[in-house]
């Protein structure tokens, strides 16, 4: 399984499911438009925290049969004081 990184602005975040497996899917603009999916519960909370076209994100994880990014870890590269209080410090205790 070939792990891959991009950078990029989050958009189009959907909930997916969120009981009994949680998943988010969300496009991510880099040089070109990436669908991802999180199923990690924990960092699928924090995505949803972020607003649209609003920040830039960068995310690791690897390619499903569907085409698809799986994250596995994300790191926000232009947080707020909003987002470094409610999201990039309990993502401390995730990783």
């Amino acid at each position: 399984m070939k792990k891959n990184s991009y950078v990029g602005v989050v958009d189009k975040i959907r909930v997916i499911n969120m009981f009994p497996d949680t998943k988010i899917r969300f496009t991510l603009h880099s040089s070109e438009d990436i669908n991802c999916i999180v199923r990690n519960k924990k960092l699928a909370n924090l995505i949803l925290f972020l607003d649209e076209n609003r920040y830039e994100v960068s995310v690791h994880g690897y390619y499903n049969s569907r085409n698809q990014l799986v994250i596995e870890k994300f790191f926000i590269r232009n947080p707020d004081s909003f987002i470094n209080e409610f999201v990039v410090k309990p993502m401390k205790n995730i990783a």
